[in-house]
């Protein structure tokens, strides 16, 4: 499944989904203001759609103690609490020097060059981490230039540290809760208390935006503190915290929904009335066919007969208002520093064979990749599949999030267990077969610019890749145009309920 051609323009559908005392939001075509309609009541959702162009061109002591003082020096985001304007905030945290930025490319150096890596192969990731807004830091670990386990293993060689290649779930100190509110941080677990082989506890650092100088004053200052801290990578630290969270995570992903709001899950299949209305026809239709069996056949005829002929009818209004192409718009030009945390959620089940390719189409995806962050959805007992992602050299951003054996094994609930464990500031999904378009990202993230809050979803079109290959695969291709590229848009702007495509959607703050 092609999700948009290869060549020339794709679209996207913008989805406006309201509820009750939430603003209505039409999204109109590309550059057109979003525009405010009524509330609607407690029981109704109302959905708007339009279309976005792709272009296709390329735009182009104590444990406490320790884990305050560390997370001071080696995160550069530590939240200072104050009041006034936010310029007021950031002058003060500036003059004060509460607020410590991560180290540099110079501070770096010392550290790559026991890894035997020189300045200028470097200097061009220092360049794009300013470009991106992003820390050296951060940048380097995506580059793939060295992997988290040896660039950490000198660092703390560097800093004179010990450091922790490997950490077994059990000997972590911390509560299922914590765990996975840990998950949810963006930038990866920083900082755990773990038990040693002998009893001993220690504190475990995996920065993510370290200050090296800061960090060598802290050790230097502090040595009987430093002799209990550990630098593990923060892979390493988070694949522990992550079996240490299976249990909450699961009981979230089946449970969570039906307790957070029971009307919006599926649990309860049928409501009261409905199943006395379901029960009824049940017991009604065969007595009608029994007593009256003409009538009653010649009746359910005609019932069947207008329901189809209403949706041939559909389909016709929806063909009558197409008049012709969207017309396309190019992408404007982008600062990778305003882009924000894109997460790319990917389930699979036993398709071990197009991992290869799925990988292919995401390494086209064009986002800045300090900035991008792909979850592999896979059940853990699906042996081949995690062996096939294995077999390739992930890069860092890249993920593997291995679902525990429980009912329902289902796609959403595979996506509900790997959902608390995003950071974006949004979310797509996709299917294993799906090859997106590489500029999807970009034009997503520029119509969600150009609404407000209001605009929560954006579903991308699908097309059949292999349309010319059969009469079969021609009708599913001439299936797949005609709903997305005519019906769900029009069922949009006629505000009918619109049905997502299960992948290639678009979602704002899902977390």
């Amino acid at each position: 499944m092609d999700n948009g051609p290869s060549h020339g323009p794709q679209r996207l559908a913008a989805v406006a989904v309201e509820t009750a005392g939430v603003r209505a939001v039409s999204a109109g075509a590309l550059g057109d203001e979003a525009k405010e309609s009524g509330r609607y009541g407690p029981a109704s959702v109302h959905v708007r759609c339009s279309y976005l162009s792709m272009a296709a061109e390329r735009a182009a002591a104590p444990v406490g103690r320790v884990a305050v003082d560390a997370d001071q020096i080696f995160n550069g985001d530590t939240p200072v609490y104050r009041h006034g304007t936010d310029a007021e905030i950031r002058k003060a945290t500036n003059r004060s020097g509460d607020r410590i930025e991560p180290s540099g490319l110079d501070d770096w150096l010392p550290v790559l060059a026991l890894l035997r890596i020189l300045p200028v192969e470097v200097q061009p990731i220092a360049e794009r981490a300013e470009l991106a807004g992003v820390s050296f830091q951060t940048e380097f670990m995506n580059s793939g230039i060295a992997s988290e386990g040896i660039l950490f293993h000198a660092l703390a060689r560097s800093l004179g540290i010990g450091y922790q290649a490997r950490l077994r779930p059990r000997d972590l100190l911390m509560r299922q809760k914590h765990c996975l509110q840990a998950l949810k941080r963006r930038g990866g677990v920083r900082i755990a208390a773990a038990l040693g082989e002998n009893g001993e506890t220690f504190v475990l650092i995996a920065p993510d935006r370290l200050n090296i100088p800061a960090m060598r004053r802290f050790i230097r200052q502090r040595p009987h503190i430093a002799r209990r801290l550990r630098l593990i990578s923060p892979r390493a630290l988070r694949d522990a915290v992550k079996v240490r969270a299976q249990e909450v995570l699961l009981d979230r992903a089946v449970n969570g929904l039906f307790e957070a709001a029971p009307a919006l899950s599926a649990r309860i299949v049928v409501t009261g009335w409905q199943g006395a209305v379901l029960g009824a026809l049940a017991v009604a239709l065969p007595v009608t066919l029994a007593i009256w069996p003409e009538p009653a056949v010649l009746g359910l005829h005609v019932i069947l007969s207008l329901f189809f002929l209403a949706c041939v009818g559909l389909r016709l209004a929806a063909g009558l208002a197409v008049r012709g192409s969207t017309p396309t718009a190019a992408l404007r030009a982008v600062q990778p520093s305003e882009m924000p945390v894109y997460t790319v959620l990917v389930a699979l089940y036993r398709e071990a064979e197009i991992v290869p390719d799925l990988l292919l189409g995401l390494g086209r995806l064009v986002w800045p990749r300090s900035k991008l962050e792909i979850k592999l959805v896979c059940e853990s007992d699906d042996k081949e599949t995690l062996a096939a992602i294995r077999a390739q050299q992930l890069r860092p951003y890249i993920e593997v999030i291995e679902v525990p054996p429980g009912g329902p094994r289902t796609k959403p609930k595979a996506l509900s267990y790997a959902l608390p464990m995003t950071n974006g500031d949004f979310v797509v999904l996709y299917d294993a077969e799906d090859k997106p378009h590489p500029f999807q990202l970009i034009e997503a993230w520029q119509r969600f610019r150009e609404s407000d809050e209001g605009l929560a979803c954006l579903q991308a079109p699908l097309s059949i890749s292999n349309r010319s290959g059969s009469w079969i695969s021609a009708m599913f291709g001439f299936e797949y145009s005609a709903l997305f590229r005519g019906l769900l848009p029009w069922l949009a702007s006629m505000r009918l309920v619109l049905p997502l495509g299960g992948t290639s959607n678009h979602f704002r703050g899902l977390m």
